[in-house]
């Protein structure tokens, strides 16, 4: 008798049925955890300056606390003309968001991008740390009685919330830096770049000897030159709000702190890091805006659109605008793309009326803010993650930013990078290295700008195409619990530490000297063996020489004092005596 292949299957299968319905017959027992038997904790975040990249990913953390029973609230600046950096929280359930008052700060102060190329690094490195500044009075005063009345247990705070770090110094409170990039000593290596100095290429792996010479060594004694008077202003007026400020680097005030970073390998260099950064990204917003109608009308006619945006901070300038304009009309002409959207922000007054392309043809800008141009797409806002989801969108043009990164990976969408300051170049080299997309260069000419758009787009080899897919599988994998690995390092840190530090992750180098901490004592030792031996050999053998040369000049003086037969006579004697 024969089985077929179907019932051979089920055979198999009932004995597995069998045993596992067995085992459901004795109701197993299921670990919970007491760690909330002593009480639930009262979490504070505090974001000042960034954006939506600062705050939106580190809300969703508080969030998921909030849901878990901790009492979370959310400490935020505000825009003047508009509740900007508050409006992030409004939308969580779980948090209850405070306004610290007025931010005085809108992105236009920042300047468009010729602006920037105009300005030394270092000092727009200066200028950025006073923005961040520039309230740290009343929102130290704020944040630190905010503490106090609220009995925070732990504090969260963004790497730019000098104040908060402060203020929770001051209260030997324990707290945890939010960072969307590893920027402290425990995760730099002597071949990667993570400081704000020199974020333009991630490694020195391309880097000419001159260059990692100059970012070593002179460029930080350039910055600190330059940022020297700005920090020590800053030290006297904590000290005259009473805070004991010293000139230290940052690595070295957090060296207790939790890093908690919106990171991952595939979107950083990788690199060892020590026990206390950790990386929970990517984080990203698992609810977005729908399209609206005529976005979602204009993207179902179209099957190759580019996406073109570049976040809340960054405004391109009118040259910039010009290149990226035309080679994206030089694209569709020559049918690389179909279309494109552009989300302006703050940047649309700087768009010229009409773009004059290579063949002739002349489009007006308002046109395509209006809506009657085909092909072309101008608006003040887009709801990106739509935008990026819908399968008509072909490339994302960006600035670089992690979040954009992010989000264009999640939805399987090649990027090219157009990138500004802060870590938008350093990620643009990565996307680039990775093969995931392309940089545009500002000063690049027409002609090289449209075969950037031409290679991304077309993609002839499908080398771009296997790597995003590649990168859209990590991005999706390590998103899924992304939130929960963030959630469980606050909770960590909330019921675990001792006196504001985490001892089973503090490593053993830390209790020691930096010489047994680095072997620099056994080396030394070893080194000085070594040497002993060595200058042994080399004292023996020199005297040996010397003996043997003496010898030497004994028998050349006697041969030429008595000749060869002397010699031999003499030599004679010798053996006839023997």
């Amino acid at each position: 008798m024969t089985l077929s292949l179907k019932e051979i299957s089920i055979a198999l299968l009932m004995p597995v049925t069998l045993f596992s319905g067995s085992a459901n017959a004795d109701p197993a027992l299921y670990l919970k955890p007491t760690y909330y038997d002593g009480g639930h904790k009262n979490i504070a975040f505090f974001a000042a300056f960034g954006g939506s990249s600062h705050s939106i990913w580190v809300l969703d953390i508080c969030n998921e606390l909030g849901r878990r029973g901790h009492n979370v609230l959310d400490r935020e600046e505000r825009k003047d003309d508009a509740d900007e950096q508050t409006r992030f929280g409004k939308h969580y359930a779980h948090v209850k968001t405070v306004s610290v008052g007025p931010m005085n700060f809108h992105p236009s102060s920042i300047g468009d991008s010729s602006k920037l190329r105009e300005e030394n690094p270092t000092t727009f490195i200066t200028r950025a740390f006073e923005m961040f500044h520039l309230n740290f009075e009343r929102d130290y005063t704020f944040t630190r009685n905010y503490f106090i009345d609220h009995e925070i247990d732990t504090a969260i705070c963004d790497h730019f919330a000098d104040s908060c770090v402060e203020a929770a110094t001051s209260l030997n409170i324990p707290y945890i830096i939010t960072s969307s990039m590893e920027i402290t000593k425990d995760s730099d290596t002597p071949y990667t770049h993570n400081n704000i100095m020199h974020l333009v290429e991630p490694t020195t792996e391309f880097e000419s000897l001159y260059t990692r010479f100059y970012q070593e060594f002179i460029l930080p004694a350039e910055f600190m030159r330059v940022l020297y008077p700005f920090l020590k202003k800053l030290n006297e007026r904590k000290a005259a709000i009473g805070i004991d400020a010293k000139m230290i680097d940052q690595s070295t005030k957090w060296q207790n702190a939790l890093k908690l970073v919106n990171n991952i390998h595939g979107f950083n260099t990788p690199r060892p890091m020590g026990p206390l950064v950790e990386q929970v990204g990517p984080i990203m917003p698992k609810h977005y805006n729908p399209l609206t109608e005529s976005l979602k009308a204009y993207l179902d006619a179209h099957e190759r659109i580019a996406y073109v945006a570049f976040g809340q901070m960054a405004t391109p300038c009118k040259t910039d605008i010009k290149l990226i304009l035309t080679s994206l009309l030089e694209s569709i002409e020559r049918g690389f793309l179909d279309g494109f959207i552009w989300a302006t922000v703050h940047a649309r007054e700087l768009f010229p009326e009409t773009i004059t392309t290579s063949s002739g043809n002349i489009y007006h800008t308002e046109s395509m803010s209006n809506g009657t141009d085909p092909n072309a797409r101008l608006v003040s806002w887009a709801p990106q993650t739509a935008i990026l989801m819908h399968p008509s969108t072909h490339l994302f043009v960006s600035h670089g930013g992690l979040g954009s990164w992010y989000e264009s990976m999640y939805a399987g969408k090649r990027m090219i990078m157009f990138p500004f300051f802060g870590d938008q170049p350093s990620n643009s080299h990565i996307i680039e290295q990775s093969g995931l997309g392309a940089i545009l260069k500002y000063d690049d000419s027409y002609e090289k700008a449209l075969d950037v758009f031409k290679r991304v787009a077309l993609d002839e080899d499908g080398e771009i195409s296997g790597n995003v897919k590649r990168t859209q599988a990590l991005a999706q994998i390590r998103s899924e619990h992304s939130v929960m690995r963030g959630v469980d390092a606050v909770e960590e840190v909330a019921y675990t530490h001792k006196n504001g530090i985490l001892p089973h992750r503090t490593s053993a180098n830390r209790r020691m000297s930096f010489i047994k901490a680095n072997n620099i004592d056994i080396y030394a030792i070893l080194v000085v063996l070594l040497s002993a031996t060595v200058g042994s050999i080399v004292y023996i053998a020199v005297k040996l020489w010397s003996f043997l040369s003496s010898v030497d000049a004994q028998i050349k003086k006697r041969k030429d004092l008595f000749g060869d037969d002397a010699l031999s006579f003499e030599m004679t004697c010798s053996y006839g005596q023997d």
